[in-house]
């Protein structure tokens, strides 16, 4: 069986398990790594890959202690179970008052037989596909720049630049999409802050002519993210 069939039969399964039990919002499993396995048709890529960034930064603590196998997060509207299945995780999202004895069911019967019946079948052992690598992002504070000479390039702070080309494994980051919560949003080339009063503010400095494109003010929230098509 090939590796896209694995995803297929488990994220059918997946939608089974949401069929049968309503109290399901959200179900997908992963690798400790970050590759997402399946999930259910109704969850978006953005919201396993945000789940999966938070979920990594929980375990690299874990770690020190023997590794987490399970983990449940409650809200006032619902909740978050993460369970450790055959080597990869479960991850369910769920109204607050979801039946107990239903989710014991899928975290140790349910999915861990649907993984055994697919190891057996197959010539080798699930592989999941590699790991899409995740664009880091940062919300920051608008700072405005006028002048005649000030050119079209936003500024942050060296820090931040320094941190993505490592995540992303750059020489350097030249250019960076700035998205505004209206969902406006454009590129732009982007420099460090050289002013050091303005350094470690979480702030970018944007130019006036580009604030306007965004329709943002001095002040407000901006979403910047180095842009994807850089190359190394």
């Amino acid at each position: 069986m090939s590796q896209n069939a694995h995803a297929v039969a488990l994220k059918s399964a997946l939608t089974e398990i949401k069929k049968t039990c309503p109290d399901v919002s959200c179900s997908f499993i992963f690798t400790k790594d970050g590759n997402i396995v399946a999930g259910d048709p109704e969850t978006s890529e953005e919201t396993m890959e945000n789940t999966v960034r938070s979920f990594q930064s929980i375990v690299k603590k874990e770690d020190m202690i023997g590794g987490l196998q399970a983990l449940m997060i409650e809200g006032e509207k619902g909740k978050v179970h993460i369970s450790y299945i055959n080597n990869m995780y479960l991850a369910l999202a769920m109204s607050k008052n979801a039946d107990a004895t239903f989710l014991r069911a899928i975290t140790h019967v349910i999915v861990p037989t649907v993984l055994k019946l697919l190891d057996s079948i197959a010539p080798t052992p699930l592989q999941p596909a590699p790991p899409k690598q995740l664009t880091p992002s940062k919300q920051l504070i608008v700072d405005t720049l006028s002048g005649f000479f000030i050119g079209d390039s936003v500024k942050v702070d060296l820090e931040i630049l320094e941190h993505w080309s490592e995540l992303l494994n750059r020489k350097s980051i030249g250019e960076v999409e700035i998205e505004a919560f209206s969902g406006k949003a454009t590129q732009c080339k982007v420099k460090e802050i050289n002013d050091e009063k303005l350094k470690g503010k979480g702030i970018i400095r944007i130019p006036e002519k580009i604030c306007k494109i965004l329709e943002v003010k001095k002040g407000e929230l901006v979403r910047v993210k180095p842009t994807e098509n850089e190359e190394n």
